[in-house]
């Protein structure tokens, strides 16, 4: 199983299958209610390897993302579109479309054992907009 993301709306990162490593889908509710809530929080917490390019011949999209994450919610770019795609023997299996998705949390891990680093990116969709997540699955081949 791989996967693969793609953000856009700002500076366009895509990652395929060699980069992201691992991807859960958070349907989240308030833990102290007695009854269905509304109050739903749709998160995405990915996470993937930082391959460093010492002659700059691959580009490090790693960079975007932790600006991303820099960036102050009073511009238009903090809310991007996110769609992560999960393949299975070349097949996609599952389909998640974030259309303004923005960036609750942005870590990278480094070590100079490994000599390749992990980032974790958990994104949120807009509350206001929780409409337009999609869901796909059972793609046709």
């Amino acid at each position: 199983m791989g996967f693969r993301l793609n953000i856009t709306g700002g500076n366009d990162v895509s990652f395929m299958e060699d980069v992201i490593t691992a991807v859960e889908f958070i349907s989240d509710t308030p833990d102290a209610s007695n009854a269905r809530s509304t109050d739903l929080g749709l998160i995405l917490k990915i996470v993937g390897r930082i391959n460093f390019s010492l002659g700059a011949e691959i580009d490090d999209s790693t960079v975007e993302l932790a600006n991303w994450s820099l960036m102050p919610s009073d511009q238009a770019d903090c809310y991007r579109n996110v769609q992560v795609q999960i393949v299975n023997g070349g097949q996609i299996v599952r389909q998640y479309t974030y259309p303004n998705a923005f960036v609750m949390n942005y870590t990278e891990d480094l070590n100079d054992e490994e000599g390749v680093g992990t980032f974790t990116i958990l994104l949120k969709q807009k509350k206001d907009l929780n409409p337009n997540v999609e869901l796909k699955g059972n793609f046709e081949e």
